[in-house]
């Protein structure tokens, strides 16, 4: 036996699951679309000119408001504020990227379009999942 007394684990980051969470949800988005182009026979940005960079970019728009959310409701008591924000608000974000990466008329296509609104969504219930793993 040796005399070391036993190690104990650093406390946690309280910053590290919303980063963590961000993370997973671009995850998720990326899967979500993947599995709707798959579903639907489109792709997730139908305007061939758009170029290659305008789909990433509106998923980061939507997990950075995300992310936004998760810090902004980490001390709250009710999370469910911040994941009704988070949906608008990130298909806000996508919508805004649309606009300035490709046009503003193209933006209506893009609302109307089930990859805003299932990220939009999923924004939101990732919201309400982190403070369901943070509450226990």
């Amino acid at each position: 036996m040796s005399g070391l007394p036993p190690q104990l684990p650093p406390p946690p980051n309280p910053a590290l699951l919303p980063v963590l969470a961000a993370v997973v949800y671009l995850a998720a988005v990326a899967a979500l679309w993947g599995f709707l182009s798959l579903l639907l026979d489109r792709e997730v940005v139908d305007y061939p000119d758009a170029g290659p960079l305008l789909g990433p970019g509106m998923a980061v728009a939507a997990g950075v408001v995300t992310w936004i959310a998760l810090v902004a409701t980490r001390r709250r008591r009710s999370s469910w504020a911040g994941a009704v924000a988070a949906v608008p608000l990130s298909a806000a974000g996508m919508l805004v990227v649309a606009a300035l990466g490709y046009a503003p008329v193209a933006v209506p296509h893009f609302a109307l379009s089930p990859f805003v609104l299932g990220a939009a969504a999923l924004s939101g219930i990732t919201v309400l999942v982190v403070r369901g793993i943070r509450a226990r």
